[in-house]
């Protein structure tokens, strides 16, 4: 067979190389409806990397994983041993990656994660790891299910269904077509129906804030250091004093709780087919091919309505930057009493909240031909695949309509309901696309030479070319000037790729195996890359496997990295020096452009591990890895710019209270960093006579460091263990009790993550902080019964113990890391399937 991580086959599946096996039974024990979920509870992925809950996203819709906690773009995900086209927008501006949300769940046989770097196999992106989903293949027969879920809490309702079609006998008849779908449909889970983050005040807890409200719902900045409420207050907004949001201003605000206005998970309908097909040949070769399609829609509601004041801004299509609006009421204005311009800040309740609503159709169509030879293995094949997004945002403002209003005095601040036709003018639709396409020719051989004291020499080698391409553009609306705030990554890159490869396992005694590998890739944009890896696969007894390898990989700067384009974006800094909230969260506008002139990240990659199996039941295996990576390619950390000013003189602008409005930054080579940690895995299976058999099986991830220069030249911080670099618990993990006798087969497994400390939040901006985020454990239960012919029912409990999140007050206005964790509380399903 075949494993993740080399060409070469083998008759063993634990060779040099780190690799976690997720069987298609393993993946139904867990419960879980999609393979996101999966992917996203291994103990591997550390953090940094998200699903579907980062609703902030330029991704919004999608799911990613992050093994070692390196971020999406340093983990390399394929299907069945091939590339897919990546999501057509970036995640946070920068990441390419490809979305889980397009695989069908109910096709896939396995799942291997190789959890080392496997640059010397597989090129670029495959720094901290490999996840290979292989698909079913080979089935006959008609299969159809389908499932029910929902939280006990309320909200985000599920329906499932699946269908699978197999015809042909491979072995006896010589072909095989398989096809498959899956449909999901998903309620939206939005903070108001969770008492957690319903309230958006988290001040009962330890340095928790308002966070979830606005200050801005209506206010005179005649004196930009002493607001004025409306007298009353606009809809939605209530007279808060400022106190209570941390300020030294003296008075009060009219707030807004904007929690209603957050969507915490996306409504989803996801459509999702998979089609494989084999034909064998005479002479021992077959064709064979795949084709993977979804369509899936995601709608969420994007934001509050839009809040105007000082800072406001649009895109000026002559120059290519931002041009700042007055928000000011001209002298004559019906509400401005005054003469001289008054200005103000206001929320536009009446608007409604801000809607989004994403829509991607996914392909990847696959055909090859491959063979074996007296002496040769061989196969050949070509592919093409492509992520087509369409993003639909309802309820921005137009700035030409709010420049009208603001002259002609058609739209009543004070009584809004006065003047509803404004309304209309003031509305805007947009519309944002963007696509992903990858084409691959590829071929590769292996065969086995030569005859060694120990056994023959294993070869394979071969070759590759590919061409990327990513066209992420903006509105037509944002272009031309007409949205208010706009947010803007626009990319237009393309590449040529080809590369070489070979490796070697040469036998150098009956109980030593030396893996030798190579890969040279070259880039039409950046120039080109070497990679190389040794390992050693040392068995000195049958119960005992000893393993290390050493290698250099690389990740090639993303298109939107290199590729000529510009950004504009929205995040948010603890700002000590504000005004208003000194030490609270600030929401900021981030600018940023490509940089043609980047080179490669380059890393070295360490892994020792040994494995024990006394015998068929038990397996015991310790993983020590270790990753430096080089010439990191990121901006400045906004955050660390903000603390030191004098530092980055101009790249923080303040408006006229002295509050943070823009920071610029551009992509550039920050130093390095270097990550270590430990993987443990463990099955022990009992077996009886009377009571059937039982499993204990876990896997656990414990990380020893995460070492990253918060700006390049600076000293490097360990965010191990903290949320500095993001929040990375060191130790994670799950552990599963599995019993099946008889019809029943039921798995009580439980995850943990580690607490961790806080490095975000000061007792400055949060008084009363805890200096850590407790840790958090979740018990899932799963039991099926197969007592009824061709016929298996299941429930699964997720979160058995409705637990919520720990509170972290640097998860803002969500109040929990979204990285981590979740807030859809316990959630039950019942599923049933029936084989024909």
């Amino acid at each position: 067979m075949q494993v993740t991580g080399s060409n070469i086959k083998r008759s063993d599946t634990a060779g040099a190389n780190p690799v976690q096996v997720v069987s298609r039974e393993q993946i139904e024990q867990t419960g879980k409806s999609t393979v996101t979920d999966v992917l996203r509870a291994l103990s591997a992925n550390a953090g940094n990397s998200f699903d579907e809950q980062y609703t902030g996203s330029f991704a919004a819709g999608s799911a990613s994983i992050g093994l070692r906690g390196l971020s999406p773009k340093n983990t390399l995900v394929l299907v069945n041993g091939y590339r897919v086209a990546n999501f057509g927008f970036a995640l946070n501006t920068q990441d390419t990656f490809v979305d889980l949300n397009t695989l069908p769940i109910s096709a896939v046989e396995r799942i291997e994660v190789l959890k080392d770097g496997a640059s010397a196999v597989y090129g670029s992106d495959a720094i901290a790891g490999v996840v290979n989903i292989i698909l079913r293949r080979d089935f006959q027969g008609v299969e159809i299910g389908g499932g029910y879920g929902a939280p006990t809490q309320g909200g985000y309702d599920e329906k499932k269904a699946h269908l699978l079609a197999g015809f042909g006998d491979l072995e006896s008849q010589g072909w095989n077509v398989l096809f498959g779908l899956d449909v999901l449909r998903r309620g939206r889970l939005d903070a108001d129906e969770r008492r957690f983050t319903r309230s958006g005040d988290f001040r009962d807890r330890a340095g928790g804030r308002l966070a979830g409200w606005n200050t801005a719902g209506g206010n005179w900045l005649l004196d930009p250091k002493n607001p004025q409420p409306f007298a009353p207050c606009p809809q939605g907004s209530v007279l808060r004093p400022y106190s209570d949001f941390g300020s030294s201003l003296r008075g009060e605000a009219c707030a807004f709780n904007a929690q209603p206005y957050k969507t915490l998970q996306p409504g989803a309908e996801r459509y999702q087919a998979s089609l494989n097909a084999t034909l064998r040949l005479g002479g021992r070769a077959e064709l064979f091919g795949d084709l993977l399609y979804s369509h899936n829609q995601a709608d969420q509601i994007f934001s509050a309505p839009l809040v105007v004041g000082p800072g406001l801004r649009a895109y000026d299509p002559v120059t290519g930057t931002l041009v700042t609006i007055p928000v000011a009421l001209p002298v004559g204005h019906p509400n401005n009493p005054y003469d001289v311009p008054l200005p103000f800040e206001y929320s536009f309740a009446d608007l409604g909240p801000r809607l989004k609503d994403n829509t991607q159709v996914f392909y990847r169509a696959l055909a090859g031909v491959r063979g074996q030879g007296e002496r040769w293995d061989w196969e050949a094949a070509l592919l093409t695949s492509q992520s087509l997004q369409r993003e639909y945002v309802d309820n921005f403002v137009n700035r030409y309509a709010f420049e009208r209003i603001l002259a002609d005095g058609s739209y009543d601040f004070l009584d809004p309901a006065r003047t509803p036709q404004a309304l209309d003018e003031l509305r805007l639709k947009t519309r944002r696309p963007g696509w992903s396409r990858l084409d691959v020719a590829s071929f590769k051989a292996s065969t086995h030479f030569g005859e060694l004291p120990a056994g023959s020499v294993g070869f394979a080698w071969g070759a590759e070319f590919r061409r990327e391409k990513l066209d992420a553009r903006t509105s037509t609306q944002v272009l031309s000037g007409t949205e208010l705030r706009p947010a803007i990554n626009v990319v237009d890159g393309q590449r040529k790729v080809g590369a070489d490869y070979a490796e070697l396992s040469v036998p150098l005694h009956s109980t030593l195996e030396l893996q030798l590998a190579g890969r040279g890739d070259r880039y039409d944009d950046f120039g080109s890359a070497f990679s190389p890896k040794a390992a050693l696969r040392w068995q000195p007894l049958a119960s005992l496997l000893v393993r290390g390898s050493f290698s250099r990989g690389f990740r090639a700067p993303s298109l939107p990295e290199i590729a000529p384009g510009q950004t504009i974006s929205y995040g948010s800094v603890t700002d000590p020096y504000d005004p208003i909230a000194p030490g609270g969260s600030r929401g900021v506008t981030n600018l940023r452009t490509g940089n043609p002139d980047l080179d490669p990240e380059r890393s070295k990659n360490l892994n020792f591990g040994v494995i024990w199996s006394p015998d068929r039941d038990t397996s015991i295996g310790l993983d020590y890895y270790r990753i430096a990576q080089s010439n990191l390619v990121q901006p400045d950390s906004a955050q660390f710019i903000v603390d030191n000013p004098q530092l980055f003189p101009g790249r923080v602008q303040r408006d006229a209270q002295g509050r943070i409005q823009i920071i610029t930054n551009q992509y550039a080579h920050q130093g390095e960093l270097t990550t270590s940690g430990l993987d443990l895995e463990f099955s022990r299976t009992l077996r009886t006579d009377g009571a059937g058999s039982f499993t204990v099986a876990g896997s656990w991830s414990h990380l020893l460091e995460f070492r990253q220069p918060l700006v390049a030249g600076q000293k490097p911080y360990d965010g191990a263990g903290n949320n500095r670099l993001g929040a990375l618990p060191r130790t994670r993990g799950t552990t599963s009790l599995n019993w099946s006798t008889g019809d029943w087969d039921s798995t009580l497994s439980v995850q943990h993550v580690a607490g961790y400390a806080q490095r975000v939040a000061t007792a400055t901006s949060n008084p009363g902080l805890r200096g850590s985020v407790k840790p958090y454990q979740q018990l899932d239960l799963y039991v099926a019964y197969k007592g009824i012919a061709n016929t298996t029912l299941s429930l699964s409990v997720q979160n058995l113990a409705d637990r919520n999140p720990p509170f972290d007050p640097a998860g803002g206005a969500y109040g929990f890391d979204i990285s981590q964790y979740n807030l859809r509380g316990r959630f039950i399903s019942l599923g049933a399937k029936y084989r024909f």
